[in-house]
């Protein structure tokens, strides 16, 4: 807290001493004065007035009669100009929006300046200053377009080129909302959001953003969703520029209350195939806002145009059943009991389990006691009890696996998550002089929620969840200086930072501590295994391919970011002209991610060839365990700069010049405590490191703290010359911003615009994080074919060893290249009555050096023998790896593309008739190899393997909102018709789009033998075609199993099946409200606001998920689908 407070202070003395840009978040107002000939006018002079403040500012037209005010607040406004000779000149009702650039001519007619002509400005205009595309969402959509939770985030997806992936109901606070969000076929965790100029992203999180302004604290938002000005930077997605709302002259303000409720709602399609009822949702949200004057009547600002405030107090109340989904569990019949055998029954789409082969004593004197052969099957598929794992019994019956509820094998459940949210928001602006203003806000989100399952972690069940606390913070300091009538400078100086307190708890009917008579060892009986959490277990293959697991938790970690900024804008002739630099500096502060009570693996590849069963029998793939969880301190350092200059070339033609430059070195650990592993470091004459049983000889360690670790092309942070961020700094990051916009007619009506942009990203922490895990400042060793309860010994041989067993690896390629994106556009804007402007245009993209994961430390792909062996567990992975002495190594590289192509079309009417409307069409096509930051190739040695329709590739999206004062009953018409019917709008957001892609995946008996680090998929074997059925929405009878390359079969035992082999259902969706505000004082000085906001108000099932694994029992089913109806109603009283 200290920390913060001294960082505050320097903020607000850096902000004020270094006065003497336009604002990110701000506008540009710009035009030319024209005499009723077309001449220019110079020296004229121009008014800029905010009516609902009363400040002004002034300046003057320039030699080829451009003038320009920069930096000018959202809002509605008034523009006068005067000349010796002219009439003098008034618009009014210039609507200014969050970052725009506004072009408004004046045009003077000759007379005397008593004379005063005056014009209504139109609401929308073209926009014929810029090249880039974006979406406006303005202040009537916000507050009037209902969201699902009043979550804000869900408007950003409303514009052309936008795909989405977000939920019904996306949620209530900021860390762990929804906001799958892709503009023009870029990633999602690309995007920046930013408040009022700062950004609110959390830059170790992977594209989350810290805190979620309350819809009643905004005035307005704006996507910026290609080729936009190179004053934005680090980021190669979307823009999303949010405003908080500011005080005027007057005082407003007002109170509301929004409620939903599971009684209010339809009841959920697979809750209800299950005879469930519907699943608990109750959200409450009361707040309340006030804005106007500082003043102290006789003293201080008494015209009430100088101080302003404004505070908004929201609280978020929320109890939410877990989104229901079918996932398969162990049959009834399977549940085991303690000391007895088990008398199995195998489910659909199992095998008859075979009695696991082995050259342990021990095991075989059972075999023989129990008249078993290894090799065949168990007979009458019962499991003597004398064979089964106790622990496994004692972890299964502790609750972590549930019981079926729907059909033999199938799970449905519904778990209450509560979660609590305050929010607190402070804005100020003041004007230091005429020309020097200070506007500053203060956001606090404090937020308690749980999860079920555990955050993070991918699990199935919600028999164990997590419960999280995350304050967060956001301010803002901004000074801004008019220092001539063409010169503006604005400083200003950002804070966001968040902290994340994460702890295990129990769900229902489950327990994920170690239960009385637990005697399971692990690698490291004294790892910091807080709370005495019980193995996480992976299951995969069949019958299940299932997980359950209590995370690494309890846990924590805290982000803070610190950025001055400075923006100089000047205008001289033609050239409207901006320059700048910023200095991002944040830290990340964090645990490691990973399980010190260990991960134990069955798969059904080897042993019995069950996953379950090899469970039951303690045979483990595979164990893994972190030794203890260690804290680090991470850094980013990012700096940038830029210019950019808008040339009126002739009035009609404006060509936009940028180029910006953004210095990205590697995030670094603050005391070095950081290794990464360099295959061209690895010395191949050292020798074999393993000895036969697959453990490291002690000969080839290296004794670290009184630690032994194998450290063969581990290179030290920091240590003879090794880069402290543990890779190559690349600063080739040059980004030219390129456009133009022509008034094809010069009757402001027609617009023709097109440019590029180049756009450099930087990968947003999980890659370290996972790097932090290499030895030898921590140890995360992995044995194969072991016990469960003593993965010291092998399960194929009984031998014990007290020897170091390889370490998995996270590295991160030396050649770590920032990944780049250009994007690029050609359009029409079109006038076509006032206030309605039409769309047509393409938009496309291309991305180069994207983040992916590869597995590079596999089998070599020309050893089948070894990898049959391999792949049905006869032999350990680890002594036949590509660099001996490790087990996996996961390298984060930035090696792959993606590209997309698409025609856009879109039509926009501001209040025309009572109808504020909005339709956005796209056609579009993104191919890629992988679509997110960290996603893994699924064949290491042909990346190309994955290339093919990206995860939010959608064909068609086609979306619709719309605001309507209903005609019935207008004021003047009969008073108590209007009082009760009168007045009512209708307001509604309508969406249809085609599916997204499914990747199918294999995980039944290893056809690789590759030693992990991969995902098969299955062969196609003909046409794909759609039933779309519940029970069978594809047609599985399409896909076969791969063939091992061993077995005669191709492609290295991967299956042909493109990731894109299978679409998802598409959506057809719409949301509705119905509201009315009643007059509660004289001239409607205070209203009363009744809303009935609906979402999929048709109650139309949407599916949205499909088993997709090949192996499962249930592959080609519909497991999930979009809410039901639900209603949400609301009051608001304003002043």
């Amino acid at each position: 807290m200290q920390r913060r407070l001294f960082m505050l202070l320097g903020m607000i003395m850096f902000a004020i001493l270094a006065l003497p840009a336009h604002a990110q978040d701000n506008a540009t107002m710009t035009g030319t004065v024209l005499d009723s000939s077309g001449a220019v006018v110079a020296n004229a002079n121009i008014t800029l007035t905010n009516p609902s403040t009363g400040q002004t500012r002034n300046t003057v037209s320039n030699s080829v009669g451009i003038y320009v005010f920069a930096n000018v607040g959202v809002g509605s406004y008034t523009l006068s100009a005067t000349a010796p000779g002219f009439q003098k000149y008034n618009a009014t009702n210039i609507i200014v929006n969050v970052g725009q650039t506004l072009k408004v001519d004046v045009g003077l007619q000759v007379g005397s300046a008593g004379q005063t002509v005056t014009v209504q400005a139109n609401a929308l205009q073209v926009q014929s200053e810029t090249s880039e595309l974006s979406t406006l969402i303005s202040g009537e959509q916000v507050a009037q377009l209902a969201t699902n939770g009043r979550n804000v985030t869900a408007l950003a997806a409303l514009g052309m080129g936008v795909s989405n992936n977000l939920p019904s109901f996306s949620g209530v606070n900021a860390l762990t909302s929804a906001n799958g969000i892709s503009f023009n076929g870029t990633r999602t965790s690309h995007n920046i959001y930013m408040l009022d100029g700062g950004e609110l992203n959390d830059r170790g999180c992977g594209g989350c953003f810290s805190s979620l302004p309350s819809i009643d604290a905004l005035s307005e938002f704006q996507t910026l969703d290609s080729n936009y000005g190179p004053d934005y930077g680090i980021g190669s997605g979307g823009t999303i520029l949010m405003v908080i709302k500011s005080g005027t002259s007057k005082f407003h303000g007002g109170a509301w209350y929004f409620n939903r409720n599971e009684d209010y709602d339809a009841n959920n399609y697979f809750t209800n195939l299950a005879g469930q009822g519907r699943p608990e949702f109750r959200l409450n949200e009361p707040g309340f806002n006030i804005g106007g004057p500082l003043f102290i009547p006789h003293v201080y600002n008494e015209s009430k145009n100088r101080t302003f405030f404004f505070v908004n107090e929201e609280w978020r109340r929320l109890i939410q059943g877990s989104s229901p989904s079918i996932v398969n569990t162990i049959m009834a019949d399977n549940f085991p009991v303690s000391g007895q055998s088990l008398a199995y029954t195998v489910p659909s789409g199992g095998s008859t389990p075979i009695v696991p082969a082995t050259q342990d004593p021990a095991k075989l004197a059972l075999y023989t006691q129990d008249g078993l052969t290894a090799g065949s099957a168990f007979p009458n598929n019962v499991i003597p009890a004398n064979l089964i794992d106790q622990n496994a019994v004692l972890e299964i019956n502790a609750g972590t696996f549930p019981k079926p509820n729907l059909g033999t094998d199938q799970y449905i459940s519904s778990i209450p998550q509560p979660t609590n949210v305050r929010e607190d928001v402070v804005r100020i602006d003041h004007a230091i002089t005429s020309k020097v203003q200070l506007m500053g806000h203060f956001l606090h989100d404090g937020v308690s929620t749980s999860f079920f399952p555990p955050l993070w972690q991918g699990a199935t069940y919600p028999t164990v969840g997590t419960a999280m606390t995350n304050p967060s913070y956001s301010s803002v300091i901004k000074v801004t200086e008019t220092i001539s009538s063409n010169m503006l400078n604005e400083t200003g100086f950002y804070y966001s930072g968040n902290k994340i307190t994460l702890t295990p708890v129990d769900g229902p009917g489950g327990s994920f501590v170690q239960p009385s008579g637990w005697t399971a060892t692990t690698f490291f009986p004294a790892a910091d295994n807080d709370l005495s959490r019980m193995p996480q277990i992976n299951l995969d293959g069949t019958p299940l391919n299932v997980q359950w697991s209590s995370a690494y938790f309890p846990w924590k970690n805290g982000y803070e970011g610190f950025e001055p900024r400075d923006d100089f804008s000047w205008t001289k002739g033609a050239h409207q002209m901006k320059m700048g630099f910023s200095w991002l500096h944040d830290y990340k502060n964090q645990q490691l991610q990973a399980n010190t009570q260990g991960t134990a693996t069955f798969n059904s590849s080897n042993f019995s060839g069950d996953s379950y069963i090899n469970f039951l029998l303690g045979d483990a793939s595979s164990f893994q365990q972190l030794q203890y969880l260690a804290g680090k301190h991470w850094v980013n350092n990012n700096y940038g700069f830029y210019f950019n200059d808008n040339w009126h070339v002739v009035p009609r033609l404006t060509l936009n010049l940028g180029l910006r430059f953004d210095g990205m070195p590697h995030a670094f650990e603050r005391y070095n405590q950081f290794a990464n592993f360099v295959p061209a470091d690895y010395n191949t004459s050292l020798g074999y490191p393993l000895n036969s049983d697959g453990t490291l000889n002690s000969s080839y360690l290296t004794t670290q703290d009184g630690e032994s670790f194998y450290l063969n092309g581990i290179r030290e942070a920091g240590v003879n010359g090794f880069p402290r961020g543990a890779v190559e700094n690349k600063y080739y990051t040059w980004q030219p911003r390129v456009g133009f916009a022509l008034d094809v007619f010069g009757n402001g009506k027609t617009v023709w615009r097109g440019g590029f942009g180049a756009f450099y990203e930087r990968v947003q922490g999980n890659d370290v994080y996972n790097a932090a895990l290499n030895p030898p400042f921590a140890y995360q060793p992995q044995a194969t074919n072991v016990y469960f309860s003593d993965p010291n010994t092998s399960a194929l041989t009984g031998e014990t060893t007290s020897q170091t067993f390889p370490s998995t690896l996270n590295s991160i390629q030396y050649d770590y290249r920032p990944p780049g994106t250009l994007m690029f556009s050609m359009g029409i804007q079109q006038q076509l009555a006032p206030s309605v402007i039409a769309v047509l245009q393409y938009a496309g993209s291309i991305g180069w050096d994207q983040d992916d994961d590869r597995s590079i430390n596999t089998l070599p792909l020309n050893d089948l023998t070894d990898r049959e062996g391999v792949a049905n567990g006869t032999l350990n992975a680890n002594l036949y790896r590509i660099y001996p002495g490790y087990s996996t190594i996961t390298q984060e590289e930035n090696q792959s593309n993606f590209s997309y192509h698409s025609l856009q079309a879109g039509l926009r009417m501001e209040n025309k008739h009572g109808l504020t409307l909005q339709l956005a069409y796209t056609y579009s096509h993104e191919i890629d190899e992988v679509s997110s930051d960290l996603s893994g190739l699924s064949n290491p040695f042909n990346t190309a393997y994955d290339r093919g329709s990206g995860s939010l590739d959608r064909r068609h999206i086609f979306n619709a909102n719309y605001i309507y004062s209903l005609p019935f009953f207008p004021a003047g018409s009969n008073r108590a018709a209007h009082a009760v019917l009168g007045g009512w709008q209708v307001s509604g957001v309508t969406v249809v789009e085609s599916g997204s892609p499914q990747p199918l995946t294999y995980t039944g008996s290893d056809t690789l033998g590759l030693g992990g680090g991969t995902t098969n998929r299955p062969d196609l074997v003909a046409a794909v075609n759609y039933p779309k059925k519940r029970l069978e929405w594809f047609s599985t009878s399409s896909f076969a199993n791969p063939v091992a390359p061993w077995n005669g079969g191709g492609n290295q035992g991967f299956g042909n099946a493109g990731k894109d082999a299978v679409v998802l259902p598409g959506l057809f969706n719409t949301n509705l409200s119905l509201f009315k505000s009643f007059a509660l004082a004289p001239n409607e000085r205070a209203m009363l606001e009744l809303r009935f906001e609906s979402f999929n108000t048709f109650n139309h099932t949407e599916f949205n998920a499909i088993d997709a694994n090949t192996a499962d029992s249930n592959f080609g089913q519909v497991t999930g689908s979009y809410d039901a109806r639900t209603l949400q109603m609301g009051a608001k009283i304003k002043f």
